[in-house]
């Protein structure tokens, strides 16, 4: 029978609220560390340097790896706030979270290809411009060894003519970021930034006064000046143009697999344009003539080339140029998964072939947070609201489930005496939540009926189970009076004064405090002063000759949800709603807290 009650009391622990509700709380802790930080990490298990593609090709030196960022879209902290909530917040931690392990690939050079702010166009203030770019570059760390290049987007200088865009965009941009037009050598090759938003600009003055780029005069300081500075410049070096705005193309023209949605379609509007004019791409690949063209603004990944009519490539030698747009750095509502591009470099001398490709560049992805949210938050969600239903729908079923008596000894002094029988008052089912139960008998029994009272050792003795679950349950419950076997061939006689009874008129705690008309398997008052842990105010008064005190306290966490299950006295299933509720929220919150303490320690340690 022992064996029985320890491996029901054995299954009952395994099973039991605060083992469920544990567990749930380690699995979300654990969830969060993967959706919110994990992913990351594991996103760049597919992305790898295209060193090996210059390897194959017969190179043995050593690539130049170049790090491409488009579209960061840093929201400026001074107009979204600093909370950690809505969009801007969202994003911010994104980036944060995104960059901190891009960095782990250690970049030789990192290129921005535009949109570093998302509204700096709108700053007229210098001190908030430069609190702004502070920003900037308190999230986006590099080492000092790591030179940074950046290309102005629209959302950086402005394009076209606005009032609530600042007179001293490309003024602070230059001052903070570099120049809007410059060419920088590296691994053999020459990279070429151009300002895309001023080209448009001047492109649209130059259409406007219509004159073909032959006959227009170019702009003192301007793009179309630079591209031409740049051109006349005698070298074999290979070229390798940056633009914010992507090159004209026809909106039939595939992006590839890779591209989420649709296609770039030629678009203008306040402060934008999609794609450059038809006149200006040509001329820029007729000036230029690059070897590749990497470029960004349209949030999504795409991958085309530009084929040449016949008189552009007796001039260029060639017939085609590919264009590669890269993904957006930031979340955004256009596509699921932000990306970046991974760009290596080696010197034209060290290519297998006079004709060998010097360059590779892979495309990498990072998480999808809308995925997470759908297919991970949602369904563990769902799943944990319906395991605290359960446990909160009927608690009184639980509780009486595992309100039973357990021996935790037994002794006996020979082997051959008879175990206790069934009607034996030990084994009987009564519990102090049960309104009935047995009782002592009224009368004295027969003389006919004889008894044996056992020795010290033959008695077995109880305790009650203290649980969680039935508040009734004395804390320090002392071992129940030994019960008396009955056994037959004893000749000692009881007299109703032997039998023990359930009713008393005086009730003694062990403390030594009398209360009178006190429920049995109640704690003590003293008992249940030592167990408020809220802070309270008492002060002590005398009022008509007698000393008084007055307490005020905060009402305890059981306190408050014994109030919020208590009946009003006009509706006891109201009350019930209310109570299992009010318990469903308060295990909610104690499930979600540790993942949330976990997620707020983690981002601020590291991230």
């Amino acid at each position: 029978m022992s064996f029985i009650h320890e491996r029901r009391i054995r299954n009952s622990r395994l099973l039991s609220r605060n083992t469920i509700v544990n567990l749930l709380r380690f699995f979300w802790v654990v969830l969060v560390i993967w959706c919110e930080f994990g992913v990351f990490f594991y996103s760049l298990s597919d992305c790898k340097w295209p060193d090996r593609e210059l390897k194959e090709a017969g190179s043995t030196q050593k690539p130049t790896r170049v790090l491409l960022i488009s579209d960061p879209q840093l929201p400026n902290p001074r107009r979204s706030g600093t909370s950690w909530f809505g969009y801007d917040a969202s994003s911010t931690r994104y980036l944060r979270k995104g960059w901190s392990v891009v960095t782990r690939l250690h970049p030789h050079a990192v290129i921005w290809l535009g949109d570093m702010l998302a509204s700096g166009r709108y700053v007229t203030n210098e001190d908030e411009y430069e609190n702004y770019v502070d920003e900037f570059k308190g999230i986006f760390t590099t080492d000092k060894s790591v030179p940074n290049y950046f290309v102005p987007g629209n959302r950086d200088v402005g394009l076209g003519e606005s009032s609530t865009f600042s007179k001293n965009a490309r003024k602070y941009f230059t001052e903070y970021f570099g120049p809007v037009n410059q060419e920088i050598h590296l691994a053999g090759h020459r990279l070429v930034f151009i300002d895309a938003p001023g080209l448009v600009d001047e492109d649209y003055r130059r259409h406007g006064m219509g004159k073909q780029y032959e006959t227009w005069t170019p702009a003192v300081g301007g793009p179309i000046e630079f591209l031409a500075s740049v051109a006349i410049k005698a070298s074999s070096s290979p070229i390798i143009l940056f633009s914010h705005i992507p090159l004209s193309r026809p909106a039939s023209t595939s992006c590839g697999p890779l591209r989420e949605k649709g296609s770039i379609r030629a678009s203008a509007g306040h402060g934008y344009q999609n794609m450059l004019g038809k006149e200006t791409t040509r001329f820029v690949l007729h000036t230029l003539r690059p070897a590749v063209v990497f470029s960004g603004d349209n949030r999504d990944y795409c991958n085309m080339t530009h084929h040449l009519s016949a008189t552009d490539a007796n001039i260029l030698a060639k017939t085609s140029v590919r264009e590669v747009t890269v993904k957006s750095f930031s979340p955004s509502r256009h596509i699921r998964r932000p990306g970046f591009q991974l760009l290596s470099l080696i010197p034209p001398d060290s290519a297998a072939s006079p004709h060998g490709s010097t360059f590779a560049d892979a495309a990498c992805l990072l998480p999808d947070t809308f995925r997470i949210f759908s297919s991970i938050y949602l369904p563990a969600l769902v799943l944990t609201t319906i395991v605290l239903l359960y446990l909160n729908i009927s608690p009184d079923r639980h509780r009486h489930r595992f309100s039973t008596l357990s021996p935790i000894s037994a002794t006996r002094s020979r082997p051959s005496s008879p175990p206790p029988g069934p009607e034996s008052a030990i084994w009987s089912n009564w519990s102090p939540r049960r309104l009935g139960g047995l009782t002592s008998p009224a009368v004295a029994l027969p003389p006919s009926v004889t008894v044996r009272v056992p020795s010290a050792k033959e008695i077995f003795t109880f305790r009650a189970l203290s649980s969680s679950s039935a508040p009734g349950s004395p804390h320090d419950s002392p071992l129940l009076s030994p019960i008396p076997l009955f056994h037959a061939g004893h000749e000692d006689e009881m007299n109703p004064a032997h039998y023990p009874s359930q009713h008393h008129s005086d009730h003694v705690w062990p403390s030594g405090e009398d209360v009178h008309e006190a429920p049995s398997f109640l704690p003590s008052p003293s008992a249940r002063r030592s167990e408020r842990r809220w802070p309270a105010w008492s002060r002590s008064f005398v009022f008509r000759g007698r000393r008084r005190r007055i307490t005020i306290a905060l009402p305890t966490w059981e306190e408050m949800k014994r109030f919020c299950a208590s009946d009003n006295g006009d509706s006891i299933s109201r009350g019930k709603r209310r109570g299992m509720l009010w318990r469903l929220w308060g295990d909610g919150m104690s499930v979600a807290l540790p993942a949330v303490v976990t997620w707020a320690l983690i981002g601020w340690l590291f991230f």
